[in-house]
């Protein structure tokens, strides 16, 4: 470059550059990505109706049928990770600091999961992670609506393994 001269080649990178395709929505990062309101069967990979026929018809035993299901529940579904969502669902508290508050905790669909065997499928668990964090007393009977980026991510705690995590955004008493 000669002092107080661009560079000769300037021109054809910023024409190149203009005429690149960019898909923006791929670019945008989870927090900018609008919320989806889901629900606990959106976290649930298809079941093979296959299997189905077959049980129905007598072809595999009542203990190949829940052997299946029971796998089916240890399968997160790809296309929600990194999705931003909104979930209904009862909190369980994993953690309690001295304040009696949680930042770690279990979002699970009925109240009483995960107290009471067995717990939930892994895939309709997910691992939550809460900064702020939730008085104890406030989780558990409480129904909550979060919001946040859904990760599939493998997560064990002594009650449960799940396959789905969440930073929350967001978590309001459910209306």
């Amino acid at each position: 470059m000669i002092a107080g001269r661009p560079h000769p080649g300037w021109l054809a990178v910023v024409l190149m550059l203009a005429f690149m395709p960019v898909n923006f929505a791929m670019a945008a990062s989870p927090e900018k990505l609008a919320i989806k309101e889901i629900n606990w069967d959106d976290l649930m990979p298809p079941v093979d109706e296959e299997i189905v026929r077959k049980y129905e018809a007598g072809e595999i035993s009542q203990e190949e049928a829940i052997e299946y299901i029971d796998e089916l529940g240890k399968i997160p579904v790809a296309s929600m990770n990194q999705q931003r969502v909104k979930i209904p669902g009862y909190l369980v508290p994993l953690n309690i600091g001295k304040d009696q508050s949680a930042t770690e905790l279990l979002l699970v669909p009925t109240l009483g999961a995960c107290i009471h065997v067995p717990p939930p499928p892994p895939n309709q668990t997910i691992f939550v992670r809460y900064d702020q964090g939730i008085k104890v007393t406030e989780a558990g009977y409480t129904p909550y609506w979060l919001e946040g980026v859904i990760r599939v991510e493998n997560n064990t705690s002594e009650y449960t393994d799940v396959v789905y995590a969440i930073t929350v955004e967001s978590l309001k008493e459910f209306e």
